[in-house]
């Protein structure tokens, strides 16, 4: 792999999804929340697998200057941490006793007897973001050629560069809170998205004046996304 991933490294981490999924499973259930979060990263992961060893693979190469590649290494390495802390947790939680775990609420935070913590919601929450976050870079590499406006974007300097990859980890994060896309939740309603899109730029630094400057190369951007099935 050009982006420091091997097949060996893709197989690895498929191989500890699954354990986790299992482990999952018996945690809380085969249709549990968190067994669908990490049963979806499971699919996405075989994906990623089965691309790498493709003599052709969208790895080798891309259209972009290596942006987009490197946005999907940080996901993947993210989900990867996440997946291990989660799958050690499961792991102790499991091995309690039927009456322990009968004294602790799964989904909140779950106490073990050394006085470890563990948030559960969190970690189920920081997954389901990564692996939006690389259905997104996954779909955007498959691209044979940049979108109009995110060639416009990398173009007019690092600052709507840098906005550019901001706003595909937002498109992610809005979509891991709710069934859909940011635009398939807020169909036809454009000042709901670019207030979500707004407040989440904010959070990443950006001001309230820089942001309205570039208000419509951002919804265009976002909507781009959409007509190209990124999302």
């Amino acid at each position: 792999m050009s982006f420091g991933y091997s097949v060996g490294d893709f197989v690895g981490l498929t191989q500890l999804v699954w354990k986790t999924v299992q482990n999952s499973r018996k945690a809380c259930g085969e249709h549990g929340e968190l067994t669908r979060e990490v049963e979806n990263l499971h699919l996405v992961l075989r994906r990623i697998e089965q691309e790498a060893t493709k003599p052709n693979s969208l790895f080798h190469g891309t259209k972009d200057d290596g942006n987009t590649t490197q946005e999907l290494k940080t996901a993947i390495a993210g989900c990867h941490r996440n997946l291990r802390i989660l799958d050690r947790t499961l792991e102790k939680y499991n091995a309690l006793s039927d009456n322990a775990r009968a004294g602790k609420r799964f989904w909140n935070q779950v106490r073990f007897g050394n006085g470890e913590m563990a948030d559960l919601n969190g970690l189920r929450a920081k997954i389901s973001t990564y692996t939006s976050a690389i259905v997104v870079f996954l779909n955007l590499l498959s691209m044979s050629s940049q979108g109009r406006v995110e060639q416009q974007m990398d173009r007019q300097g690092s600052e709507l560069r840098k906005m550019r990859q901001s706003l595909n980890w937002i498109t992610a994060t809005l979509s891991s809170r709710s069934e859909g896309s940011v635009l398939s939740t807020r169909a036809g309603d454009d000042k709901a998205v670019w207030k979500e899109l707004r407040r989440e730029l904010g959070k990443e630094g950006y001001s309230s004046s820089i942001i309205m400057t570039h208000k419509s190369t951002i919804m265009d951007y976002i909507k781009e996304l959409g007509d190209r099935g990124v999302l």
